[in-house]
């Protein structure tokens, strides 16, 4: 009797487990649509033997981010156009912006995420569909870190082994000395070449890969904390050929890159709609002097390409020619 009593309670039990396995299962991706197209900002004269630095503005979209091979294709897309117009060679450099890797946070989620029209949906998304990792990302967290962040390091570890395979593979694949933007970490460090992360504060780092795909130089990390954010940091790449220095400020200003001759250097920065950074962590606050530069209304990513010589002396184009 007790038995037939235990029935309608397993029956129930099970219909729930059943319910949340479904709702917790990302949807499949369906049909995936990307603008390809690319313009060039600026350059200064055909490439000879002689090294350039090539300053990518990726215009990327939510669904950009379904999964790391969606966004190679979109970055493949801009790079094979770079390589068409005789802009990539085994002397180039090429600069991408900070926070293109933090965004594989959203790797492998329902479609709705991808169509979502704030970051409180996001995170809305990413808790209901992951409640256990998301729990045990908290638990593990030095002190006590709000939603975005623990979202950030739920997936840390996973987006630090797409954030180094995929851009050191389009580094080995294109043949160039890539500097792979940045990407906000909980921890990072190597581990006998592999990067992985930890449960201590984030950093904002930036690695940069060789044309045979293998690290080139020591990780550039960042603090992210409210003194790091008054202080700028200076990332340098030097090839047989050129020597490029990234300026940073924090996690929300614009990354600067530069090389020999040139007076200021060009911002690089993401395109595109995707969600200010200081959603997932409360280290990156906005501030007036972050506010977005004037740029090109030119439809899709932004090439802009600096040519360099023994004795250059080139000034940057301006904003928007």
């Amino acid at each position: 009797m007790r038995r037939l009593q235990s029935i309608p309670a397993l029956l129930i039990l099970a219909t729930l487990l059943g319910t949340c396995a479904s709702w917790s299962t990302p949807d499949s991706p369906g049909h995936y649509l990307a603008d390809l197209r690319s313009t060039l900002i600026y350059e200064e004269d055909a490439l000879d033997a002689q090294a350039n630095l090539l300053a990518i503005r990726p215009e990327l979209y939510p669904s950009d981010y379904r999964s790391p091979e969606h966004l190679r294709l979109k970055l493949a897309a801009i790079l094979d156009r770079a390589r068409d117009s005789g802009l990539l060679n085994e002397h180039s450099v090429v600069a991408l912006p900070d926070q293109i890797g933090t965004w594989l946070l959203l790797d492998g989620e329902r479609a709705e995420l991808y169509s979502a029209r704030s970051f409180s949906e996001v995170r809305a998304w990413l808790a209901l569909d992951n409640p256990h990792r998301l729990a045990w990302s908290w638990l593990q967290s030095e002190g006590f870190p709000g939603m975005g962040e623990s979202l950030l390091r739920m997936k840390a570890e996973r987006m630090a082994r797409d954030y180094q395979q995929l851009f050191g593979a389009l580094a080995r694949e294109y043949r160039i000395t890539l500097l792979a933007g940045s990407v906000l970490l909980p921890e990072p460090r190597l581990e006998n070449g592999n990067l992985h992360t930890g449960n201590g504060p984030l950093y904002n780092l930036a690695l940069v890969f060789g044309p045979d795909g293998h690290l080139l130089g020591p990780p550039h990390a960042q603090p992210c904390t409210t003194k790091a954010r008054e202080q700028a940091t200076v990332q340098e790449v030097q090839t047989k050929k050129i020597k490029v220095l990234v300026r940073r400020e924090g996690c929300l200003s614009h990354s600067m890159a530069m090389t020999t001759g040139m007076k200021t250097g060009i911002a690089l920065f993401l395109r595109g709609r995707l969600w200010p950074v200081k959603d997932l962590a409360d280290c990156c606050e906005w501030s007036a002097a972050h506010a977005p530069r004037r740029e090109s209304a030119a439809l899709g990513s932004h090439l802009l390409n600096i040519r360099v010589t023994a004795q250059s002396s080139t000034d940057l184009p301006a904003e928007g020619r």
